[in-house]
């Protein structure tokens, strides 16, 4: 569906010691031919962002009416990059969310969500217009907590997902904190739901979980199969190389679509999920997620960058 300041604060659901995956940044080259680029050139200013010609993503979508994705996304200073950022190329960004991160459609503002989305900028809407819907394709990305901009893990929050061409639903989505019972939430243990990732299928179910870890980066990868109809997920830590934690699974990739990642902190006590429900007041206080090694390859020949 389309529903369409720095204070140091530790992430609101973790009660245990911090756990830290050391990096030693040991890079891994992509070996498999590139569908989308949406890593980040060291030269790469904030302003970029607010221009189709000088970055990979949309600079309209989806984000708060009336803001900018310069005035969105930040750069994490000082912050190593991920696996597969050669540091001599490329660098991590955040992206956030705040109290105006409201999406307006033309119902209206989606009040029940907080929101910013960013959006490959070649990764076509209508189904079966790219090279990302056909095939098997594998898509990447890794994820860094700021405990400076923690989530609020008593939400639900997508962070990746892969929303089909007719807004009815996702192939896959890539989710942390509570997740809602109309989005397949099941009443597990708050804790071990509340710190960790969870990778779902076309009907919102779990095929892998993992712990949020909050110093380093995680890295994943979800292989989309539209010929068999299957989806598997591939997962590390700091730069180890990524290794299969599923087989493929059945799932209906069918209806096309577009890859989105950034933020998407649903509410609490809701009904409609878009329209009402809970969301506290950020005041100056922001929301942050780090990414990197952001990137869809073709993997129709067998090939997985790892």
């Amino acid at each position: 569906m389309h529903f369409l300041l720095p204070i140091l604060l530790l992430p609101f659901a973790s009660s245990n010691p911090i756990r830290f995956h050391p990096s030693h940044h040991q890079t891994s080259p992509i070996k498999c031919p590139l569908i989308f680029d949406g890593r980040i050139p060291l030269n790469t200013s904030l302003l970029d962002f607010d221009s189709a010609a000088t970055s990979p993503y949309s600079p309209q979508y989806v984000k708060g009416e009336n803001l900018t994705w310069s005035s969105i996304i930040q750069f994490p200073p000082s912050y190593p990059p991920s696996r597969f950022d050669p540091p001599s190329n490329y660098k991590p960004f955040e992206v956030t969310i705040s109290d105006r991160s409201l999406f307006r459609v033309s119902q209206g503002v989606q009040t029940g969500f907080r929101r910013a989305g960013l959006l490959l900028k070649d990764d076509k809407n209508p189904a079966g217009a790219d090279a990302a819907d056909k095939g098997v394709v594998t898509f990447h990305w890794s994820v860094s907590q700021d405990l400076a901009r923690g989530m609020n893990l008593s939400h639900e929050y997508m962070n990746v997902w892969h929303e089909r061409a007719d807004y009815a639903g996702n192939q896959f989505s890539f989710l942390a904190g509570i997740v809602l019972k109309v989005d397949g939430g099941n009443g597990v243990d708050e804790k071990v739901e509340k710190e960790s990732w969870k990778v779902v299928g076309r009907t919102n179910n779990v095929v892998f979980r993992t712990e949020i870890l909050w110093r380093g980066w995680q890295n994943f990868a979800v292989v989309l199969d539209y010929d068999k109809s299957t989806l598997q997920v591939f997962y590390s830590a700091g730069d180890d190389p990524l290794k299969a934690v599923t087989e493929p699974i059945a799932n209906d990739n069918t209806g096309g679509g577009q890859m989105q990642l950034g933020m998407a902190k649903k509410p609490t006590e809701t009904e409609t999920v878009v329209w009402d429900g809970y969301q506290e007041v950020l005041g100056n206080r922001m929301e942050g997620q780090r990414y990197g090694g952001v990137f869809v390859e073709d993997s129709s020949n067998g090939c997985i960058s790892l």
